[in-house]
């Protein structure tokens, strides 16, 4: 399963259930699309790992995991001024949200060099807070969310998740035509 928008934001109303009210609401599905349609962007969210197996080059796929540590996410909050009686329940359902999400349905797919048949072990090594800030706001925009808690709001998601994110790794295999002898290689890949 692919890391969708109704997903993510499913996960971040889950992690809050104490939160109400329509902005809240219009906040969690601004966060849940922007993080599902900026994790399938490379250049925003990849993982490079390491391969074992048989001698050759093949394709990655393979399963994410993130720990659920919304505290990134709340230290952004803090450093951006957002400094209300709700952050922390926003902050908890938000890094918990998404990282549940990703946990849960977080796939990815990628190359592999040195190795056609094996295994792959990967980590989070690209997750760009700028891109994913901009993301939120865009769409935050688009849905009349505007004005200046809003871009800290962004700000604020946009760093701490990046931050949570890239204590992310996966487990994967690869497959590919399979040389004579053993190899080690190493991967790149992409979110799907």
């Amino acid at each position: 399963m692919a890391l969708t928008p109704p997903i993510v934001t499913g996960a971040i109303l889950a992690a809050g259930p104490e939160l109400k009210g329509e902005n809240w609401f219009r906040i969690a599905t601004v966060v849940g699309t922007a993080v599902s349609v900026w994790a399938q962007v490379p250049a925003n969210l990849a993982l490079t790992g390491v391969t074992q197996g048989t001698v050759g080059a093949g394709a990655v796929t393979g399963k994410i995991t993130v720990a659920p540590n919304p505290a990134p996410v709340l230290a952004a909050a803090v450093s951006v001024g957002l400094l209300g009686f709700v952050t922390p329940s926003v902050c908890r359902a938000v890094g918990m949200g998404v990282a549940a999400a990703v946990t849960a349905s977080g796939q990815y797919i990628g190359t592999s060099a040195g190795v056609a048949v094996g295994t792959d072990i990967s980590k989070v090594s690209v997750a760009n807070p700028a891109t994913l800030t901009g993301t939120i706001s865009s769409i935050a925009a688009s849905t009349g969310l505007l004005g200046l808690s809003m871009q800290q709001l962004s700000a604020a998601f946009g760093t701490g998740l990046s931050v949570m994110l890239l204590t992310g790794a996966g487990t994967g295999v690869v497959a590919g035509v399979a040389g004579p002898s053993p190899g080690f290689g190493t991967s790149v890949s992409r979110v799907v």
